[in-house]
């Protein structure tokens, strides 16, 4: 194997041997962690570099402790459970909106959302809404093929057996993030501009400032949201990570995101929290360090970061 097994003490050997400076207490840190999610995770600033601007994998740069390597590591899963909390606010006001305004264009009809032509009719869309559909199915235990399976919760069987219809804005208790925002995805242009507008509306009312959030600015934001949401629930790195097609997508552009679905009260609080792990990140590990972790956030200035984000 081009891989072995090593042990602790062989894997404590590694890194002093590559100019890591390493004490007896990150034995247990590695045992409880795993080398490869904190040194193969966080090593990147702190590897020396090549003329050309590339890393030399096997050698540290000077003064380098396996110290500072967990603390990038427990900053960037302190950043990741203080976001959490905000992208979860975030799904709440996404299948919220979509629930109210889709509800009420669609009065009087039996559960809707599960009509094929109630959605986008363009081609490239038709088999995706119906494995949307199917999977809206399956979740009021109505699976299209094989009929196997169970209420997914209590709360669903109870509206299936008592009620003549499951309405969406139950439903969308059940659904993930990524279900939430394909139903918004996959829905006509006009209800994509009706939710859209719902969004102009609350911004409003919570900034006082009013502006045109456009279905398609929405769609962006979202996909942004998602998929750092989807790097917090695998507890991925995420201080550093690029998304979307492009994967040009920084953390500091995601918060941009979040402001503009988040109330303003929640979004200055989010900011705050962040600043404060940010000043104790570079607090600890010095300003050549934090440089680099700012820059791969998509922050390339300090003054950026506490006036932009203030």
């Amino acid at each position: 194997m081009d891989k072995p097994f090593k042990t602790i003490e062989q894997q404590m050997a590694i890194l002093k041997s590559r100019n890591m400076a390493v004490e007896p207490s990150a034995g247990p840190i590695l045992l409880r962690e795993g080398y490869y999610s904190v040194v193969n995770g966080y090593k990147g600033p702190f590897l020396e570099r090549e003329g050309n601007g590339g890393d030399l994998e096997d050698r540290y740069l000077d003064g380098t402790s396996f110290d500072d390597v967990y603390r990038l590591f427990r900053f960037d899963r302190d950043l990741r459970l203080t976001m959490m909390r905000y992208f979860a606010e975030a799904e709440a006001t996404l299948k919220t909106v979509c629930a109210y305004r889709f509800s009420e264009v669609h009065q009087g009809e039996p559960e809707p959302y599960l009509v094929p032509s109630n959605y986008r009719q363009d081609a490239s869309y038709r088999r995706r809404v119906l494995e949307l559909i199917d999977s809206f199915k399956s979740i009021l235990h109505r699976p299209p093929h094989d009929g196997k399976g169970g209420f997914k919760r209590e709360y669903i069987e109870h509206y299936a057996k008592t009620h003549d219809e499951t309405p969406l804005w139950v439903l969308t208790n059940f659904l993930m993030l990524g279900q939430a925002f394909k139903f918004y995805e996959f829905q006509n242009e006009s209800m994509r501009n009706y939710i859209a507008k719902g969004f102009s509306e609350l911004y409003a009312e919570t900034h006082g400032v009013e502006i045109k959030v456009t279905q398609k600015r929405l769609r962006v934001a979202y996909d942004h949201i998602k998929d750092f949401r989807n790097i917090c629930a695998h507890d991925e790195r995420m201080y550093c990570a690029k998304v979307s097609p492009g994967h040009d997508v920084t953390f500091a552009d995601m918060l941009n995101d979040l402001e503009l679905v988040l109330p303003r009260d929640e979004n200055a609080q989010m900011q705050g929290e962040v600043i404060h792990l940010l000043h104790s990140m570079m607090t600890d590990l010095g300003s050549d360090i934090a440089m680099k972790v700012l820059h791969d956030m998509g922050v390339n200035d300090l003054r950026e970061t506490f006036f932009t984000f203030a």
